[in-house]
């Protein structure tokens, strides 16, 4: 493949992936999670819905991987080209904090994030199973994960509003 070619590509596939993962990220963080909180029982359903049955978590997963994969491609394609110095450039240094914060924002939103909304799907599960309403432990296990979910789906969001920054400022540094 020509090497234009494959930047274009890797270009519009890390553009195009990486505005639905930051997008729908802080949507989720800064609405959804505060409006599902505010509602109770019944935005829990709706967000084990959205996550779960509707797929925007295989989504959001799929779209930070292509992300990822195709900024770590197109910046080791330049490294070689230049011999690395490309990566000392101003542009490049900006470009490379932009990674190393969608990086972490990849860790913490695959690894926190994931186990958490495993965890609140299985005690939601559980709540339903009794036919009745939760306990006051499962209220206050749910209540915790549902905190420190929103803290890291908030986390992730800066995150990755670094990272947009520093992609859309970096040619003009």
């Amino acid at each position: 493949m020509n090497e234009s070619v494959l930047m274009i590509v890797l270009r519009l596939i890390h553009i195009i992936c990486g505005v639905f993962w930051a997008g729908t990220v802080m949507a989720v963080a800064w609405f959804l999670l505060p409006a599902q909180q505010a509602v109770g029982q019944p935005g829990a359903v709706f967000m084990q819905q959205l996550m779960f049955r509707q797929r925007l978590r295989g989504f959001v997963l799929g779209s930070m991987i292509l992300t990822i994969v195709s900024g770590l491609a197109m910046y080791a394609r330049l490294v070689m080209v230049t011999d690395g110095a490309w990566a000392s450039s101003r542009t490049g240094m900006v470009l490379g904090i932009g990674a190393v914060a969608g990086i972490i924002a990849g860790g913490i939103g695959g690894g926190v994030v994931g186990r958490l909304g495993k965890k609140m799907m299985e005690l939601s599960g559980a709540i339903q199973a009794s036919d009745g309403p939760p306990t006051e432990a499962q209220k206050a296990e749910m209540d915790s994960l549902q905190r420190r979910n929103r803290n890291a789906f908030q986390t992730v969001a800066v995150l990755l509003l670094i990272a947009v920054a520093a992609m859309a400022s970096a040619r003009y540094l």
